[in-house]
């Protein structure tokens, strides 16, 4: 098997970055990582989220079955699959990429235990 042409063809990385690279996409991931579930919560934490687009980005994780939606009587949340879960180490690696800059020099270590926690990095 030739893996460059298979990459060439349907590469893991670029079907990854598509997935992720949706606007609001990694967001969310990261607003459900820290226990968010409710469509009223997402808008509240993301004023600049509209409805439509918020909608738009939650059906697209379940179609990536990245999110489940869960309706009991008239509560509606939204949950990460285990296959949502499985981007914890990525969506950590971002976060640590992220606080690399001197603005968070006072509180680095202490975010990196916050994201070791939540996305359960041993």
């Amino acid at each position: 098997m030739d893996v460059k042409q298979v990459l060439a063809n349907r590469c893991p990385i670029r079907e990854t970055v598509e997935i992720i690279n949706r606007k609001w996409a990694v967001i969310l991931l990261w607003d459900m990582f820290n226990g968010y579930e409710h469509f009223n919560e997402f808008k509240e934490i993301n004023s600049q989220l509209s409805s439509n687009v918020l909608s738009d980005t939650l059906k697209f994780l379940m179609d990536e079955k990245l999110v489940e939606k869960i309706s009991v009587k008239s509560n509606t949340k939204y949950i990460l699959t285990s296959k949502g879960r499985s981007l914890n180490k990525i969506l950590y690696e971002l976060g640590v990429y992220g606080i690399q800059s001197g603005e968070y020099d006072d509180c680095r270590e202490e975010i990196k235990e916050y994201f070791k926690e939540i996305f359960e990095i041993s």
